[in-house]
């Protein structure tokens, strides 16, 4: 590292580790908030039964395979009937139940029961997200050194 600071790189140094710093801080967040929604949809959410319109796979790319995606309609307790455009994971034949649990206050966002609250996902982005957090501070202290 001695090499990028001698030869007035330190800028870059100090740019680079901010930017991972912001980035890691925005994506931390935003993982965060999204777990905490998840969680609270399926601890106060009420329960729906929904069911399989139509299907489709959205083209993989570099080998890796398609997303199975499915439109799922189902109809919430005020009586308004909601269509959700879901990632799967698998194909779903047309018709099949599925159960949901959604907040009152935001039908549009229901999550499918089977895909579970995504807990361990969550933790294991996060401990990513400190790491490039710690690395940016270390590139702007060399930087700043």
């Amino acid at each position: 590292m001695e090499f990028l600071r001698e030869g007035g790189h330190w800028p870059l140094l100090v740019s680079v580790g901010l930017l991972a710093i912001s980035v890691s801080v925005a994506l931390a967040v935003r993982t965060y908030s999204r777990w905490r929604l998840v969680r609270k949809t399926f601890n106060e959410g009420l329960p729906a039964e929904g069911r399989v319109l139509d299907a489709y796979v959205l083209p993989g790319d570099q080998g890796r395979p398609g997303l199975q995606h499915a439109i799922v309609g189902f109809r919430a307790a005020d009586g308004r009937e909601y269509r959700l455009d879901m990632d799967t994971g698998r194909r779903e034949p047309l018709g099949m139940q599925m159960r949901l649990r959604y907040l009152p206050s935001s039908p549009e966002r229901a999550l499918l029961v089977e895909a579970g609250r995504g807990t361990v996902r969550t933790v294991l982005t996060l401990l990513f997200l400190v790491c490039l957090g710690l690395v940016g501070i270390l590139l702007t202290v060399l930087g700043l050194l």
